[in-house]
């Protein structure tokens, strides 16, 4: 892989040490992989699944969201992930798998149904995008009626539902199970000039969050 030429704003030297590690996480980013938040209304579990984003190598993090104040995050539970992320906002859900359609993903909404599938029991291995909802109804009709599958995790307590961050770790450790299995990690999904462009905007972002210092 050629050295990323980086950015004139930076006024910091870049370790070669630190721009390898970047080189490393680009290498194993995952266009195919996505998570599309619904509607969340809670700073921690947005800034809970970022972290979760970036943990299993997943790269772009879809919004649904009509707000028009930016997206309010919880610093000390995201531990900085979201600038590590391409995070994309959607005005409506529909638009959202619209274009993820297009792109030739296949859409999994989380939703507690006895029709839903069990979340093992779906293949992670393709394009999917993963649609989380509300922390308190869910996914809409909208997306249960455009996803391709609908999927549920198996539960036996008095309780049947989860934190939605909690939810989400443990679809996407599964999905990062049979991806992993399946050889995705090992062979980059981004080609060589798409990730010198991502390694550069990180540069930029961690540049921009320590004041140009490093």
């Amino acid at each position: 892989m050629s050295e990323p030429r980086l950015p004139e704003t930076l006024t910091a030297p870049v370790t070669p040490e630190r721009l390898a590690r970047m080189e490393e996480v680009a290498r194993k980013r995952q266009f195919g992989l996505r998570v599309v938040l619904e509607d969340l209304e809670n700073p921690r579990n947005i800034s809970a699944i970022c972290r979760l984003c970036d943990a299993f190598g997943i790269q772009f993090l879809h919004v649904i969201y009509r707000g028009i104040h930016p997206i309010v995050l919880d610093r000390r539970t995201s531990a900085g992930s979201h600038q590590w992320l391409t995070v994309i906002q959607h005005p409506t859900i529909d638009e959202c798998i619209c274009e993820l359609k297009a792109m030739g993903f296949r859409i999994y909404a989380t939703h507690v149904d006895p029709t839903a599938k069990e979340f093992t029991q779906v293949d992670y291995t393709q394009r999917v995008a993963i649609i989380v909802g509300n922390e308190g109804h869910g996914v809409s009709e909208t997306a249960r009626h455009l996803a391709d599958e609908r999927i549920v995790i198996p539960q036996v307590g008095f309780v049947n539902s989860l934190n939605v961050a909690t939810a989400t770790a443990i679809i996407l450790a599964e999905a990062f199970r049979q991806r992993r299995a399946a050889g995705l990690y090992d062979t980059p999904e981004l080609n060589e000039e798409e990730r010198n462009t991502l390694i550069r905007q990180w540069l930029e972002r961690e540049a921009a969050a320590s004041g140009g210092h490093r």
